[in-house]
């Protein structure tokens, strides 16, 4: 019997760059579409230039590199990025360059890949059709974030589309040391599990420490609850270490975790309550219930949290107030002291919310 030899071929793993440096949100939003991108190339790898702090986003993505530029050293300036450029040429050779950013930075690095003969793709951030919506208050959904980095990566030649929650995975010492909190705070497993993110960049876009102690007070009359504080920075952690003495349900998580066990943590929580931030973001992505409160923004903007019911958005309807809403990110300062936009969504209102969408069940016994 004749067998003829079988040829072994090799296939070529294709490699491209991405960047995205900030804010967290928007880069957290890039771990649906990295992961969607990969699955349905199997032959692809990415090499993912962001900043190091945002690495838990990324754990255990097969076929991810992550690239972690030093912008206040070695790649300071414009000279600095073209070191950058130089050190993720030796990562390479690179197919393509896909710019999820589209800022001074990234079109600068783009550039020196093309002219060095790699072609790339940036971002259409929808800058126009965002402008138009606030001039005109007409209100139409446009497309999501995630939408907008996958046809950043199609351009490039790469399709993908985004799965469904929990979309971040956490390190198994990360959610060891998450659980060890949990039975230092209430060994009892079958209370209700709250975060609650009260702040955001912009003051357009924060609800008010008050309005979540009404609406705590609201919660705890009719139900056993656990609350956890998630936030940033030296100026919010000090607030919320005023806020956490309103309640003795009240638990820091802010300041006193690392950011990959906050994620463990909010991966084991029943629901968050938070302003259009990047905690929203993350706890969407962990695959949790995610109520979201919104003044100076609007999630028709294509930032509303990934997966979660167009009615868990709480908002005053921006035909009721002729200023909402007032920009996209929330950067604009608001003419009232306090925003009125805020100021009509009521405790009230959310906890009425909260248990239209059967959101307060008392839990069934789990096994941390």
């Amino acid at each position: 019997m004749f067998v003829l030899p079988v040829k072994e071929y090799k296939i070529r793993m294709k490699k491209i760059i991405a960047f995205r440096f900030s804010a967290m949100g928007d880069v957290s939003l890039t771990v649906p579409v990295i992961k969607g991108v990969l699955e349905e190339n199997p032959y692809l790898e990415i090499t993912f230039v962001t900043r190091e702090f945002f690495a838990p986003f990324f754990h255990s993505i097969p076929r991810l590199n992550l690239v972690f530029p030093d912008f206040k050293g070695r790649h300071k300036g414009i000279f600095g990025l073209f070191r950058l450029y130089r050190d993720l040429q030796k990562s390479g050779p690179f197919e393509s360059v896909v710019d999820l950013h589209g800022v001074i930075r990234t079109k600068i690095l783009s550039y020196l890949f093309k002219i060095s003969g790699i072609p790339g793709f940036s971002i259409d951030k929808g800058r126009k059709e965002k402008r138009f919506l606030i001039k005109s208050r007409y209100i139409r959904a446009l497309k999501h974030t995630t939408v907008r980095y996958l046809e950043t990566f199609a351009a490039a030649g790469f399709k993908g589309q985004v799965g469904k929650a929990p979309f971040i995975k956490v390190a198994e010492k990360s959610l060891v040391n998450a659980y060890r909190f949990l039975e230092k705070v209430h060994p009892t497993s079958d209370r209700i599990r709250i975060a609650l993110a009260p702040f955001a960049t912009h003051q357009p876009k924060i609800w008010g420490i008050q309005n979540f102690r009404e609406l705590i007070t609201l919660i705890n009359a009719d139900y056993e609850v656990d609350f956890f504080l998630f936030g940033g920075g030296k100026e919010e952690i000090n607030l919320l270490k005023e806020f956490q003495s309103y309640s003795p349900n009240i638990y820091l998580t802010a300041g006193e975790m690392e950011l990959s066990e906050e994620l463990a943590l909010m991966s084991t929580l029943d629901l968050m309550i938070s302003m259009d931030s990047s905690n929203m973001h993350l706890a969407s992505l962990s695959g949790i219930p995610t109520v979201s409160i919104w003044g100076g923004t609007h999630p028709a903007f294509g930032f509303s949290a990934l997966g979660q019911p167009t009615e868990y958005h709480l908002q005053t309807p921006a035909s009721s107030l002729k200023c909402r809403p007032c920009s996209v990110f929330g950067n604009k300062p608001c003419m009232y002291t306090i925003p009125r936009c805020m100021e009509m969504v009521n405790p009230q209102e959310v906890f009425d919310k909260l248990v239209k969408f059967k959101l307060l069940r008392i839990r069934s016994k789990r096994v941390n």
